[in-house]
């Protein structure tokens, strides 16, 4: 029993490696190199995919900013009557404290 944490340190430490060493082989592509195409740049104008995932994007963006600008509209909307209320509220108070003062309280 005392030799099972060794061998799965061991099995750790060479799975690990092995992980390690599968990495480091991984080559980039040269975007500079004249023999590497981007494949995806030609395939948009045919492959349906591509097409939906472009007119998809296009059409979440598009959402997004009429989004946002309906959420502003909203706002400078909701601060306009905010102030208005509060314009009233104060006119409704002042007119109060004037008729008090009139009846005599």
């Amino acid at each position: 029993m005392s030799k099972l944490p060794v061998i799965l340190a061991g099995s750790l430490l060479a799975a690990l490696t092995q992980l390690a060493f599968a990495q480091t082989g991984m080559t980039t592509t040269n975007s500079s190199d004249p023999a590497y195409t981007d494949q995806s740049r030609l395939n948009q104008t045919k492959d349906p995919y591509i097409k939906k995932r472009v007119a998809t994007k296009k059409a979440r963006d598009e959402y997004k900013s009429d989004k946002a600008a309906a959420k502003e509209q909203y706002k400078d909307e909701k601060a306009d009557a905010k102030a208005e209320y509060k314009a009233a509220k104060k006119d409704a108070k002042e007119t109060r404290k004037e008729e008090l003062k009139e009846n005599g309280r």
